[in-house]
């Protein structure tokens, strides 16, 4: 294999147009992109043209890709559980790169640890950008000094999609999109979500999981375990208003629990339309100081990311002040991830997050929507998570 990799993308929507075809054509020196594949023929057409894959190489079906298009990795952007897929790919000796949610069950994740036992190399990495930010590494390093560390919060203010991607000029929602294959899809992820939080579970409780829980809280779930360790304990969940439904504006969910060395943490997490910005920071305060890394609009790239330190100052300085410092980045999270995919393909490095990882965070969001459910019926994993 040439250093550079053949890459094949699944799902030309919001995500692939706005941050990772783009991407990929900047890091021309890391990769080729070899095909393409959605469900919207037009989207197939527009974007294998915009970027020169070839008319045969364009498929309505991700699997028929993987087979076909002699790729040797796979950029998963579609919706819903990617197990089923990456999966395929794992057997095909094809390597992965995993937007969220990896899959929707604990089932679906053991299938991929056990395929890529099978492969004997790393074989899938798992693309939550959070844990590629320069800001955050800088927040580790920062901390491996700290063993008093008393509380980490995270708040997340969620305004539409659509707002965060204005910017980007997006292609028009396509109208050509088979219904018989979106029915198929409909049906599979029902499936999946009967087995992750069982067939009798709300209609809320079903939008929060996978919407919600993984489709957004994910991030921050997976931020904690790359910064500390992950979720120990998962003591309280609560939404409010009343509002988690299909097509409704999810409201607001709070999480508490413990990290390792009893640290508590929370994540709050609030969805709101008519907000100007989106807007995350994580907190974390410590016997002698804090430390505040506060994220963009994550779609925006090299949009910076800022780490604010504050501790007290040196001995020598005066008595009661503190000091305060921000180291600022504007290295791109998403082509940090791109190229963290490139040395597992090449060089056969493991990735900052792959199968075991995402297990972890797929239990950690059963336990979550366990303690959301409150006296709703729930079965599936979740119940036992």
């Amino acid at each position: 294999m040439s250093d550079r990799v053949r890459l094949a993308v699944a799902g030309l929507g919001a995500v692939a147009q706005s941050v990772h075809l783009p991407l990929i054509a900047r890091r021309w020196d890391l990769f080729e992109l070899v095909a393409v594949c959605d469900l919207a023929p037009s989207l197939r057409t527009d974007i294998g043209e915009q970027y020169g894959v070839p008319e045969d190489r364009r498929y309505a079906d991700a699997g028929r890709m993987i087979e076909e298009s002699g790729a040797d990795g796979v950029v998963l952007l579609t919706s819903g559980s990617h197990g089923d897929v990456a999966l395929r790919a794992l057997r095909a000796g094809v390597a992965v790169f995993c937007e969220k949610p990896l899959t929707y069950t604990v089932a679906e994740a053991d299938a991929l640890a056990a395929a890529e036992r099978e492969l004997g190399r790393p074989g899938l990495l798992l693309a939550y950008m959070k844990e590629h930010d320069e800001a955050v590494w800088q927040l580790s390093e920062r901390l491996a000094g700290v063993d008093d560390v008393r509380a980490v919060e995270v708040e997340v203010l969620h305004p539409t999609g659509e707002s965060q991607l204005a910017y980007a000029n997006l292609r028009p929602a396509p109208l050509d999109v088979d219904p018989d294959a979106v029915s198929r899809l409909a049906a599979q992820s029902t499936r999946l979500l009967d087995a992750a939080i069982g067939a009798e579970t709300s209609d809320r409780l079903r939008h929060l999981y996978a919407n919600v829980v993984l489709g957004s809280m994910v991030h921050d779930t997976s931020l904690l375990r790359a910064v500390f360790g992950g979720l120990v304990t998962v003591d309280g969940a609560r939404q409010w208003p009343d509002g988690a439904q299909p097509g409704r504006a999810p409201g607001s969910v709070e999480v508490t629990g413990e990290l390792p060395g009893a640290v508590r943490a929370r994540m709050s997490w609030h969805y709101l339309p008519d907000y100007p910005a989106y807007t995350e920071t994580l907190t974390v305060h410590h016997g002698r100081g804090s430390l505040r890394v506060t994220f963009g609009t994550p779609y925006v790239l090299n949009n910076p990311t800022r780490l604010e330190v504050v501790e007290a100052p040196p001995a020598g300085m005066a008595a009661g002040g503190e000091l305060r410092s921000v180291f600022t980045s504007t290295g791109e999270s998403f082509e940090n991830e791109l190229a963290d995919f490139h040395r597992m393909v090449t060089a056969g490095e493991r990735p900052r997050a792959g199968v075991a990882e995402g297990r972890e965070d797929i239990l950690t969001s059963q336990r979550i929507v366990r303690l959301l459910a409150g006296d709703e019926p729930l079965g599936g994993e979740a119940a036992t998570a």
